[in-house]
């Protein structure tokens, strides 16, 4: 469809166009064939929902307004500190998941470990590790600083 049809096509079919906006849809419709049948075809759709609408007016039982608004009042709005007051077997329940979790991914996480390095880690056992230049290895350690 068309943007000038499209744009009004909601306040058409509510019957609230003003004269002008009708004039131009009208006169649209008349030189677009695709537009005219496509908004025939949603004239019809919206005769189809009218037939939905029940012929006469459906109205709840007596005291129905009346129990829901007092249950209403005697329901209280959920808090932030309502969060805190959980029963304790929910609290239990929690706690368990969380450790049953913090079990499952630390022994995941063991069980993945390749194990730590076992060479030297000072300085001066790793230079004296490796056979090189002694000038080169006293200038190293001269410079370190712990």
């Amino acid at each position: 469809m068309h943007q000038a049809i499209v744009d009004s096509f909601e306040e058409y079919l509510a019957g609230v166009l003003t004269p002008a906006a009708q004039r131009d849809f009208d006169a649209h419709l008349a030189t677009c064939d695709e537009c005219r049948q496509e908004v025939n075809g949603m004239v019809e759709l919206s005769g189809l929902f009218e037939t939905l609408r029940p012929t006469e007016e459906i109205l709840p039982p007596a005291g129905f307004c009346a129990r829901v608004m007092q249950q209403v009042s005697r329901t209280q709005a959920p808090s932030f500190w309502s969060l805190f007051s959980l029963d304790a077997a929910f609290g239990r329940r929690v706690v368990f998941a969380s450790l049953l979790t913090l079990a499952i991914f630390g022994s995941f996480l063991v069980s993945r470990e390749t194990g730590y390095a076992t060479g030297p880690s000072t300085p001066e056992a790793v230079m004296a590790e490796h056979n090189t230049n002694r000038d080169a290895m006293l200038v190293t350690l001269a410079s370190y600083e712990p």
